[in-house]
């Protein structure tokens, strides 16, 4: 794959020594009104020039407004995809996405680049990253940045060394603290997938995601860990139904609401399950991370209304990109492999067998392997067509596949609730949990 750009964002919080915290609140709620105005414009037909032109504010920096705008754009490229979305579903009577709400009151995250809204500076006596946010023209607010270490050591490297840079910067609010999220860049090199010495297959549906991890030499069985996510099913649920409700008595403004406690949760899963996904990975020596080729799938699956609307509405798609860009920063590439038959051909033999629920049964007589974890054994097919694919296998050709003993299937459930989330362990730890130790 060679040398490649990547992001990450360091989150730190601001202790203030000077300037005044209320500069930062005006700002954040003027961010709203222009937030609002673009969402409004957009909606009228106007082009980003002309939308830039229009939210113009003198008690605004310009830098600032135009990476608001830019934010704001984003929300409603996301709800355009939606819509699309809903258009090709068999039924349209009910649960038309609605746009992003133009008279929202609360406070928006002040987006800056750097040098222009903020600028961050190395302090060696002290050692210290010291801040300068500026919310408004000719007033700044000053002090220095506290947060966990790496992400001080990322704004650090950035600073210091020419390959790295600063990117964008978020200002945001929680619980009577600041914090600004900075967006670090720099480039890596990530590897060829056909030089890995690990795979680690991938399986997504709609309620687990299936790890598992082979030796490229003698497809033996590192490691397996299972994923359930189901609780952003059942959340995704319980949200479509009091939509729908809200929508059938014209309560949209409780619609927004939950729209956004939706993203929110959904958006938290995801992070920690692909972190979890590159942490296992990073155990094992050379890893390459494969995922099934979904695209199209949306257009292959036809169960009906209540089907397709929670199947198409998984995220898979922004799952495997965040996985793709915190693999990319860690120097672990990314491939995909052809999907057909995965979930129902056996991991061992080769033969086609069937699911019985969670589990998959094999009805090739002389196998060894009679039944295993549905998912798991689509996961070891996933990285098996990976092998096929670099070695110019023919994947129906092949019997022996992988080896007949599988361990012992570790599940593990992520969940959480609003504010108050269960947190049992690290995301790491979590992670280790799929690792075999003999």
């Amino acid at each position: 794959m060679g040398i490649q750009e990547v992001t990450k964002t360091a989150r730190t919080r601001l202790c203030i020594e000077s300037g005044e915290r209320s500069w930062l609140k005006d700002a954040r709620y003027t961010a709203r009104d222009i937030a609002n105005d673009t969402l409004r414009l957009k909606q009228q037909g106007y082009n980003k020039t002309e939308i830039q032109r229009e939210v113009d504010r003198d008690d605004f920096l310009r830098n600032n407004k135009c990476a608001v705008v830019g934010k704001a754009l984003q929300a409603w490229d996301s709800y355009k995809e939606l819509l699309n979305w809903w258009y090709d579903q068999d039924d349209t009577n009910v649960g038309k996405p609605s746009p992003p709400a133009t008279d929202k009151k609360g406070a928006y995250p002040l987006v800056m680049a750097h040098s222009e809204g903020y600028r961050l500076t190395y302090n060696d006596e002290t050692d210290r990253l010291r801040f300068r946010v500026s919310p408004k023209p000719y007033k700044k607010v000053r002090g220095h940045l506290r947060g966990r270490q790496e992400d001080l050591n990322l704004i650090e490297a950035a600073l210091t060394e020419e390959e790295w840079s600063l990117g964008q910067a978020e200002l945001l609010y929680r619980d009577g603290v600041y914090y600004l999220h900075v967006t670090v860049k720099t480039e890596v090199q990530v590897p060829e997938p056909e030089d890995a010495d690990t795979l680690v297959g991938v399986d997504i549906n709609e309620r687990n995601i299936a790890l598992t991890a082979l030796n490229r030499e003698t497809m033996d069985t590192l490691g397996t860990l299972v994923l359930d996510y189901g609780s952003v099913k059942a959340e995704r649920q319980r949200y479509h139904t009091i939509t729908k409700r809200c929508q059938e008595h014209g309560q949209h403004s409780i619609h927004n609401q939950l729209g956004e406690k939706e993203e929110r949760y959904t958006e938290w899963i995801l992070h920690r399950m692909s972190r979890v996904v590159v942490e296992f990975a990073q155990q094992f020596s050379n890893p390459v991370i494969v995922f099934e080729d979904l695209s199209g799938i949306r257009d292959a699956i036809k169960y009906g209304t209540y089907m397709n609307r929670r199947l198409h509405k998984l995220p898979f798609h922004k799952f495997e990109q965040q996985v793709r860009y915190k693999a990319m920063w860690n120097q672990i590439p990314c491939e995909t492999v052809e999907s057909p038959y995965n979930s129902k051909s056996c991991s061992c033999c080769g033969h086609r067998g069937y699911r019985q629920g969670r589990r998959f049964r094999c009805t090739n007589d002389s196998c060894a392997v009679q039944q295993d974890h549905a998912d798991r054994n689509a996961s070891v097919n996933v990285a098996w067509r990976s092998w096929a694919k670099h070695a110019g296998v023919d994947v129906e050709s092949v019997n022996y596949r992988t080896r007949k003993t599988q361990p012992f299937v570790r599940k593990v459930s992520l969940s959480g609730s609003g504010r108050s989330v269960n947190r049992p362990s690290s995301s790491r730890e979590i992670a280790s949990r799929g690792v075999l130790t003999t």
